[in-house]
């Protein structure tokens, strides 16, 4: 092939000026096109000199001191992939697979190794994107050890990632994502952002402007949230049927720190003719969980008072605004927002879905307190929070004593949302509902034994402990799951209706 890299067999000198870059694509071009695709066309193969064409480009990447440090090991046998799985799905996913391994006794100082690898890999991706290929970068590549012992490499290497290669399916390829504007990033001789955000998952270590910052993270790029664990959420939607009653025409609903929206979006569905709103740190949060509900969405800005704040850094009254580019179906944030319809009135049930544990204690208060002023007469609060007084507290202890401590891996039952979070107990709930003035009306209690189907294939990819952990606990399961009734006071999720004290409930439409 005319593109193809020339000389793939040198093993010295200097490489050829266009290494990397194929004939009618630039490197520039090459950077913007890429993409981490999902969907790969099995049934068309790629070829043999193509893979090496890659794989050469990803030998021309820098590394510390030329040391090389590291090996590609292409994986295209059907039954090793089908071996690997039990690490990794991903290899199913595409025709070729590059585990990226290196060697830990070289070049450790600084890691410069892991950056030396790091530098093979984006070589790599972007030379598959000058070909046309689409790829896949995947650091979660299961257990390491396991993975090297099958693969056959030596103990002294580690295995950094996994690279899948092929042919987009059609529609594969996602628009392209928001980046951090230059100006937030890029620093003139000193450093002039804003400092990291916290890493620690204790709410109580966060202010409310860190999380905000880090919701807008999260959502900026528009990373499919829409994958419901169905265990988990259909039991909760249930429980929010049943408290806030059934979808009538002009109910007034107010979603509490909606998070990614996937719990607003559900209530939006059950409730087509209700007038909705969200209470938000941010209009960024705002504007994600809009457009997931259809652009029907009014706004609360939360703490009261910071609506002027927020309104500023939107796009005037009138100004036409090119909405956002869409990624898997939701939102990407646009470079200017457009300015959200501020709710007016009051509001007949407001429903906060494990937005409670993620919020400094001092603030929790504080939102219970704006909540309940935006109630209409007869309106009542949904609560919806994880139980300390919960198997929760011990399987997140053992993550901890493991390592699984950061702000990543918090155990946030909300599918796809981390951040600071930690558990409540009942009586923590109570006395914040009494200090608002709320009494619980009712309250559901779900999942007082472990989701199995869930925790236990986590646990048999980690360690012997783990695994063990893991055995144990199907024991228990088998023994306590005909208990199950018995347990719900120590259900990890409970949801409560709460009402103003001495008051009584709406009379029915």
């Amino acid at each position: 092939m005319a593109d193809e890299f020339p000389n793939s067999g040198h093993s010295h000198g200097d490489p050829p000026v266009d290494a990397g870059v194929p004939a009618g694509m630039d490197v520039g071009e090459a950077i913007l096109r890429r993409r981490s695709i999902r969907r790969f066309d099995r049934g068309r193969p790629v070829p043999p000199e193509l893979v090496d064409a890659v794989l050469d480009a990803a030998r021309w990447a820098p590394s510390s001191c030329n040391l090389q440090t590291w090996d590609f090991i292409v994986v295209q046998d059907e039954a090793l992939k089908q071996q690997l799985s039990a690490e990794c799905r991903s290899v199913l996913v595409a025709p070729v697979n590059v585990f990226v391994v290196f060697d830990r006794e070289l070049a450790r100082e600084g890691q410069a190794n892991v950056q030396s690898a790091s530098a093979a890999v984006m070589t790599m991706l972007l030379a598959a994107t000058g070909k046309g290929l689409a790829s896949l970068w995947v650091n979660a590549v299961g257990n390491r050890d396991r993975v090297r012992a099958m693969l056959g490499v030596p103990d002294e290497f580690e295995v950094l990632a996994l690279v899948c290669f092929g042919w987009p399916a059609d529609g594969a390829a996602p628009p392209a994502p928001d980046r951090r504007p230059l100006s937030e990033v890029v620093h003139r001789d000193r450093y002039s952002g804003q400092g990291a955000l916290p890493r620690s998952p204790d709410p109580d270590d966060w202010t409310l402007a860190d999380i905000g910052l880090y919701f807008h993270r999260k959502l900026q790029s528009g990373t499919r949230y829409n994958k419901p664990r169905t265990s988990f959420t259909d039991p909760v939607l249930a429980a929010l049927d049943e408290h806030v009653g059934p979808p009538r025409k002009g109910l007034r609903l107010l979603d509490v720190l909606s998070g990614t929206g996937l719990f607003t979006e559900a209530l939006a569905e059950r409730h087509p003719e209700a007038d909705m709103a969200v209470l938000e740190l941010t209009a960024e949060s705002h504007f994600f969980a809009d457009r997931r509900c259809g652009s029907r969405l009014g706004y609360v800005p939360f703490p009261a008072g910071r609506a002027e704040t927020i309104l500023a850094a939107c796009a005037p009254p009138g100004t036409k605004v090119t909405l956002a580019r869409e990624s898997g179906g939701l939102p990407v944030m646009p470079r200017v927002l457009p300015r959200p319809r501020l709710a007016q009135g009051d509001f007949d049930v407001a429903v906060i879905t494990f937005r409670l544990e993620g919020l400094p204690a001092a603030e929790r208060a504080r939102l219970l307190s704006e909540v309940v002023g935006r109630l209409a007469d007869g309106g009542r609060v949904v609560v919806t929070y994880t139980s300390r007084r919960s198997w929760h507290t011990p399987a997140y202890a053992l993550r901890r004593k493991l390592g699984r401590n950061s702000v990543e891996t918090a155990p946030v039952p909300e599918p796809h949302i981390l951040g600071p979070y930690e558990a409540l107990s009942p009586g923590a709930v109570k006395r914040l509902a009494r200090d608002a003035g709320l009494v619980i009306e009712s309250e559901s209690r779900l999942m007082p034994l472990p989701e199995l189907e869930v925790i236990g294939p986590r646990l048999a990819e980690g360690g012997a402990l783990l695994r063990g952990a893991g055995r144990l606990l199907a024991a228990l399961d088998f023994v306590l799951r005909p208990l199950e009734p018995l347990l719900r006071p120590f259900a990890r999720v409970r949801c409560v209706s709460l009402m103003r004290a001495g008051a009584r409930g709406p009379s029915a439409p």
